[in-house]
């Protein structure tokens, strides 16, 4: 009996142990929050529950896990950072992009709220703080109480580069996920924020929205996402590392780019389909 005890304690603390361990874990995949709902349910289609968890956490996280060799595919809510595509070349690390849905990034307001619509010069300085009134916009005589994403966000990174703004102001509180946005917008009047189109709920509703201040206002209707005439339209991604995907990761994307399986999960989820 002493020997077997000993024999197991030293199997336990073996290499060949610990390795067979860390195989059984099922792998973290970081990657867009706004493709939360969506991959959860490729994954359960997939049957790859007990071999992989999604932790989302914002596009950069899976572009850097990418970079870091942690994981090999990355679902992303916008395109891969040329800096970070050099550093992933450097590295030896081929990265493929598959294009996988449309979505188009909503600017929410409560249902309360007046604003006709925004142009894409007066939502930067609503937040770059410039414009702190609802008035000043068209709307009702309120402060606004302004939200954004957090940095991680690749809908941060989306709503930055197409508005043209390069530092969010003061006035700007951080919400983590879309579901903060929903609920937050859809409970306070003065509220603005934005986020994937699955934050529109009972209570809040997305603002039309204009170029310039001679451009029409568009809705982010399907129409206006495909056509790209919503001025905040955007393509959603997955990255993967060539040559290098798990099994469970090589499943998971055999899923994604199916798109007899895929499509209809994206609609689920209120994504657009490619085409």
């Amino acid at each position: 009996m002493m020997r077997q005890l000993i024999i197991s304690s030293l199997l336990i603390g073996s290499p060949l142990f610990s390795h067979n361990a860390a195989a059984q874990a099922p792998l973290s995949l970081r990657g867009s929050d706004t493709l939360a709902p969506y991959m959860n349910d490729v994954i359960a289609t997939s049957n790859l529950e007990k071999s992989v968890v999604y932790q989302g956490g914002g596009s950069s996280l899976g572009e850097t896990a990418i970079l870091d060799k942690t994981q090999h595919l990355a679902p992303m809510s916008r395109s891969f950072k040329p800096e970070q595509l050099a550093k992933a070349a450097a590295a030896g690390i081929q990265v493929a992009e598959h294009v996988i849905g449309l979505d188009g990034v909503g600017v929410f307001i409560n249902e309360s709220n007046s604003t006709p619509s925004l142009t894409l010069d007066q939502l930067k300085k609503i937040y770059s703080c410039e414009i702190k009134n609802w008035s000043e916009v068209g709307g009702p005589d309120r402060a606004i109480t302004v939200y954004r994403r957090d940095d991680a966000s690749g809908t941060t990174d989306t709503f930055k580069s197409l508005v043209g703004l390069t530092n969010f102001g003061t006035c700007a509180k951080v919400l983590t996920h879309t579901t903060d946005i929903a609920t937050t917008t859809a409970a306070e009047p003065s509220a603005v924020g934005y986020a994937g189109l699955s934050a529109l709920q009972d209570g809040n509703r997305d603002l039309p929205l204009a170029k310039d201040a001679s451009s029409k206002a568009f809705t982010p209707s399907a129409e206006n996402i495909r056509s790209f005439n919503y001025p905040l339209a955007r393509r959603l991604y997955v990255y993967e590392a060539v040559g290098s995907l798990t099994p469970a990761e090589q499943t998971l994307l055999d899923t994604i780019l199916d798109r007899s399986v895929s499509d209809p999960i994206l609609m689920k989820h209120e994504f657009l389909t490619v085409d």
